[in-house]
């Protein structure tokens, strides 16, 4: 079935009570995004939406209410915790994260207890979006029985920079899930620390795992693994991301092989690989390689604008050249 087209704000209020549930679903994710003279009306909307019969409609009802922050809905979607519903009610665990963000963390952490192993993995998303200063209680997910749980909260723990938590980490190098191993040893190099560094480097050889590893190995700066990611970095037939994330490993190691490899995907007439090669030329402060930006820039999509902006501001500081491109392309981006 065709999905309906994203209904106008008039629409949607009218879709509120419309007869097929897609519509109103439809109806639930565009009051979301409402202009702000008219929240409260998207609000009431939304919360009539949250009692629909159907558990879709009431699921981007929940993620709706949380996007808007609506206090009004709170009471709502901390009862659908209950919804019989599984999208619905994991759902309303990100929305009281989103619509109160202090008072709602300790009945979010409440459902690290839950019997449902979907609550538990839902608070511990919903506690990673409020922030490191609850990486105790996701720490606690480590532990957890459901392997998706206990992935869930490593990839977590290591995006929050949780260096407190890296001997709790270690532990799940011996996890039976060869899923949660792995994710300990990517979220260990992110933290700095070597103990998954043998994981990762064997990973550099699986395909569906080579860039992950690759980017911790290069975090880490492992000296053991230069030969790998050289091989990797220069392969012809590897994806051009795949060989930007080696290359990335090779410039953090001091190897000059890794800027040549970004020099040539920065050319790449590949948008997605050309713009993480931009991306990587502000990351590792690649001044060199501000001729190659420009050349990349004057025949970029003005789409990819901001991604050159941002790597431009980074080299800007140490590149006298950097600042003279950027000026052009901010004059470029001015309204006439």
């Amino acid at each position: 079935m065709i999905p309906p087209l994203a209904p106008t704000f008039e629409a949607a209020l009218r879709d509120v009570r419309a007869q097929q549930p897609r519509f109103r679903g439809a109806a639930a994710a565009r009051l979301g995004e409402p202009a702000p003279e008219r929240r409260d009306e998207a609000v009431q909307g939304l919360l009539t939406l949250a009692k629909d019969e159907v558990g879709a409609v009431r699921e981007a009802a929940y993620e709706s209410l949380g996007t808007l922050a609506a206090m009004e809905g709170l009471t709502t979607v901390l009862d659908a915790f209950d919804d019989g519903h599984m999208g619905a009610r994991q759902a309303a665990v990100l929305a009281v994260a989103r619509i109160a963000p202090h008072e709602g963390a300790d009945a979010v952490a409440a459902l690290l207890d839950d019997a449902r192993p979907e609550m538990r993995f839902s608070a511990i998303w919903a506690l990673s979006y409020l922030g490191a200063e609850h990486s105790s209680r996701i720490a606690d997910g480590l532990q957890d029985e459901d392997d998706e749980v206990r992935l869930l909260a490593v990839q977590c723990l290591g995006e929050l920079g949780a260096t407190g938590n890296v001997i709790g980490i270690a532990e799940l190098l011996q996890d039976p899930s060869d899923k949660v191993r792995f994710a300990a040893a990517t979220a260990l190099a992110a933290l700095g620390d070597a103990r998954g560094a043998p994981a990762l480097r064997a990973a550099l050889a699986q395909p569906d795992r080579a860039f992950p590893a690759a980017i911790g190995l290069g975090d880490l700066e492992d000296r053991e693994s230069l030969a790998a990611l050289t091989r990797l970095a220069k392969h012809r037939w590897r994806s051009p991301i795949l060989r930007a994330a080696a290359a990335r490993a090779l410039v953090r190691l001091g190897d000059p092989a890794g800027t040549e490899v970004i020099r040539r995907i920065v050319r790449s007439w590949r948008i997605e690989a050309r713009q993480y090669g931009v991306q990587l030329v502000g990351e590792l402060g690649l001044t060199a390689l501000v001729p190659d930006l420009a050349r990349a820039l004057r025949r970029s999509r003005k789409a990819e604008r901001s991604v050159y902006e941002t790597t431009l501001e980074q080299l800007a500081p140490k590149s006298a050249e950097a600042k003279a491109l950027l000026a052009s392309l901010r004059q470029a981006d001015q309204p006439a």
